[in-house]
């Protein structure tokens, strides 16, 4: 498929990396403590006065346009996401 998978969170390097060795997650990961990356997805929400990072999935090609995007909050398993984004055109 040709898909690079990115996690994004406002964890620092270090805990990504705790994370990823926990779980088994061979992806790459994004701190984004300030939220900048996020924030142009419009994926932070405010809860009571402080910006959450909502779970939300997108899929953007080479060239930067979004082609898919899932914006429910759930977490997609890793069989399900690829099922879904292999019916993509």
């Amino acid at each position: 498929m040709g898909i690079e998978v990115i996690g994004i969170s406002r964890d620092l390097a270090p805990s990504q990396q705790e994370f990823k060795t926990k779980v088994g997650a061979k992806n790459h990961f994004l701190s984004d403590p300030d939220l900048t990356v996020t924030r142009r997805y419009g994926a932070v929400r405010d809860d009571l006065g402080v910006d959450v990072a909502n779970r939300y999935y997108f899929l953007i090609d080479k060239d930067g346009a979004l082609i898919w995007k899932d914006v429910t909050g759930r977490l997609i398993p890793v069989e399900d996401l690829l099922n879904r984004l292999s019916q993509i055109d």
